[in-house]
């Protein structure tokens, strides 16, 4: 299953539903704790003191090793497996994403801050809790944007704990995966003996969020407010092609160069088309091209490196972490042109 929602997983939204149908969806938003609960995520995870291994179990061979050097990880409420780790190895539980969130939810009472969705994957490998901020007006002229911030853990030692500005709805295993795969600050923290008070230190370093999106608000407003002409434009999306691909082939001698240019081609008919539906709400800037080369990028280039024709993973291509690099790229040569 592409969610890999299995079925002791659980998941809570607000408002509105996922694209797959799972989950319990909820009027409002839910108290960061209420969510734990809606989403049966207030199961903890227990340690094992040692690990077992028996070999040739049953027979008049049979032997068992134990090692102090590493641990099982479980869930309380089934003893599902989460994972083998090593002794120095520090579970963060789930209530810790409560904690965090509620600490979100009132560093500022006039933040608006809350809880999107929350729920985990993989059997409880992965736990997450998406907070929404309200929308924010980027450019003053109603282009707005809905910043979210993905409090992420993993309980099968492959993921460290992890808060991550996003722009993704939270949902599933592919959003999960689109959302921490974005180039964008975060704050990750691994699962050591003092992970305790690195979550509390966490807290605070995370109200830096309001700023960034401030900050992102100004940068936006800063490209909105530069009027653009045409030849301005065509330089600006022919920067960020040739910082994506190098120069475009204009006499192709093989079939790769010939993909090159057709690629390239197509690239700029998509980016003109987006511009032009835009320009007319938007004006002709900077901001209105910085966005219709991010457009062809996130739903055009990306589909050139996914050989399937699952919709879903092509649409989910768009958030990988190599397309969130060409995306920052694309709005660098943007501010390069302030």
């Amino acid at each position: 299953m592409a969610h890999e929602i299995e079925t002791n997983d659980g998941l809570v939204l607000a408002n509105k539903g996922a694209w797959h149908g799972l989950g319990t969806v909820v009027q409002g938003a839910p108290n960061p704790y209420a969510a734990l609960r809606i989403a049966g995520m207030e199961w903890e995870v227990l340690e094992s003191d040692a690990l077992t291994g028996t070999f040739h179990a049953g027979s008049t061979d049979e032997r068992r090793v134990v090692t102090g050097d590493t641990k099982m990880l479980v869930r309380s409420d089934d003893y599902t497996v989460l994972g083998v780790v090593g002794k120095d190895y520090s579970p963060v539980q789930n209530s810790a994403l409560a904690d965090l969130a509620y600490a979100m939810r009132n560093a500022d009472a006039d933040s608006g801050v809350e809880v999107e969705s929350a729920g985990s994957i993989r059997g409880g490998k992965r736990v997450f809790m998406l907070l929404r901020a309200p929308s924010v007006d980027m450019t003053g002229m109603g282009d707005e944007a809905h910043p979210y911030l993905l409090i992420a853990n993993g309980h099968d030692g492959t993921l460290a704990l992890r808060v991550q500005p996003t722009s993704v709805r939270v949902v599933c295993s592919n959003t999960f995966h689109a959302a921490i795969g974005v180039k964008q600050k975060a704050w990750s923290h691994r699962h050591t003996l003092n992970i305790g008070t690195r979550v509390e230190s966490l807290a605070a370093e995370i109200k830096l969020w309001f700023k960034m999106v401030e900050d992102g608000k100004d940068t936006a407003r800063a490209l909105a407010a530069r009027q653009v002409n045409r030849e301005g434009i065509r330089n600006l999306w022919a920067d960020v092609l040739l910082r994506l691909d190098g120069p475009t082939p204009v006499n192709p001698k093989n079939g790769w160069e010939e993909r090159r240019k057709e690629h390239a081609v197509a690239f700029l008919a998509h980016a003109a088309q987006v511009f032009d539906t835009e320009a007319r709400q938007y004006g002709t800037n900077l901001w209105v091209a910085a966005n219709a080369a991010t457009n062809a990028i996130q739903h055009l280039r990306a589909g050139w490196s996914v050989r399937t024709k699952d919709a879903q993973a092509r649409a989910y291509a768009a958030w990988d972490g190599t397309t969130a690099n060409a995306t920052q790229e694309a709005f660098d040569a943007a501010l390069a042109c302030l």
